[in-house]
């Protein structure tokens, strides 16, 4: 049916070319009365058809996405909103939809959520279930109509509290599942709503049992405020308690915190990690150990720490094991989280009903000691 399509693009810059390609499409969706599961052309060929860029052309389908005209379904393709496969035998196929603030290009490449992607994607593809990007606009056609069997939805990248509560309020026979971003306040969601996040409190306490076990006495520590979740401080809560547990002088006055915007860059992060460390030996030069709620703050002390000739005077432990190689090298310890089984665990729970796993599953992160030990 797309290969009538044809569009026409003007300059006007107050009126966009992705925009153009959109309103374009979706007039061509209508006046053709196309049916639902129709596929469109794939990224490559529209770009060639439109004479746009990949960007310019994603933009365009995710905007049919989020008007509820298309659905995306991974490494598959955009469709005209319907028909995901034909039922077999009487037979409702199942499908989960993904909610996520990013658009599908990135999502799958991202380095957090395209490993969480790759647990939903190979648990789905054991249970039998289509996996399927939606937007809330399209989520009431899945709920109406009686030839699917919708298991539930995914959130991933959602860090606005008061939108997340909203959309699980105004769909309380739908089951959500919200995927690593723990937010304050999340238990107070409504009880249609779960969570599959890694235990950050579990892991922070690990990496001070693990600086206290090499001997350090004097451990200081280094975060990022996030505005969106409370992902750092739970890390900071685990690394406190130890030391308290340990009768070691550390409060909240021993944390170098980083207010530069919500979400700092990779290199800035590295940067502050770099700067904090240096202002925490000027401050406190007997400081033998630094945790960093992050491996790009631990890769930027564990820099200074080789400038400053101290490397093997004081211990630095990072958390995620998101880029391996920071820490590959020995430069400093991490707290690895399992995204790839957060995933995996979201669609268990989903098809569990809720019957087997609680409310809330904390996946447990291991921690990777990098250094050797003090005895080698």
């Amino acid at each position: 049916m797309f290969e009538a399509f044809s569009v026409r693009l003007t300059d006007d810059k107050s009126y966009p070319k992705y925009i153009q390609l959109r309103d374009q499409l979706a007039e061509f969706i209508k006046a053709n009365d196309i049916a639902s599961g129709e596929q469109l052309p794939d990224i490559v060929s529209m770009c060639r058809i439109a004479g746009l860029s990949n960007r310019s052309v994603e933009r365009a389908y995710m905007m049919l996405i989020n008007d509820g005209i298309c659905f995306r379904r991974p490494k598959k393709g955009t469709f005209v909103r319907g028909a995901v496969s034909p039922p077999h035998g009487g037979v409702r196929p199942r499908i989960c939809a993904i909610f996520s603030r990013y658009d599908p290009m990135r999502f799958e490449k991202d380095d957090v959520t395209g490993r969480i992607y790759a647990g939903i994607q190979g648990e789905a593809r054991r249970a039998g279930i289509d996996l399927l990007i939606l937007s809330e606009r399209s989520l009431p056609f899945y709920l109406d109509n009686g030839s699917f069997d919708l298991v539930g939805i995914v959130m991933l990248s959602w860090y606005d509290f008061k939108e997340a509560h909203a959309v699980v309020s105004r769909y309380p026979g739908v089951r959500f599942l919200f995927v690593n971003y723990h937010f304050a306040g999340f238990e107070n969601m409504p009880p249609n709503a779960g969570g599959i996040f890694n235990d950050d409190f579990a892991g922070g306490f690990e990496a001070a049992e693990y600086l206290i076990g090499r001997g350090c006495r004097k451990p200081r520590a280094i975060t990022v405020r996030l505005d969106s979740d409370d992902n750092y401080q739970r890390r900071l809560d685990g690394f406190l308690l130890s030391a308290r547990l340990n009768r070691l002088d550390v409060t909240e006055r021993d944390i170098c915190v980083c207010n530069r915007g919500a979400n700092p860059a990779k290199e800035d992060q590295i940067a502050m990690g770099h700067e904090f460390l240096r202002q925490i030996l000027d401050d406190a030069p007997d400081t033998d150990a630094v945790f960093c709620t992050n491996d790009l703050l631990a890769a930027g002390a564990a820099s200074a720490l080789d400038k400053l000739g101290r490397r093997d005077r004081v211990e630095v432990t990072g958390y995620d094991n998101i880029l391996p190689h920071l820490s590959a090298d020995g430069r400093f310890t991490t707290v690895s989280i399992n995204l790839e089984q957060m995933g995996s665990r979201a669609i268990t729970q989903l098809l569990d009903g809720g019957a087997v796993y609680p409310r809330v599953v904390n996946v447990a992160p291991q921690l990777l000691p990098r250094r050797p030990s003090p005895e080698a």
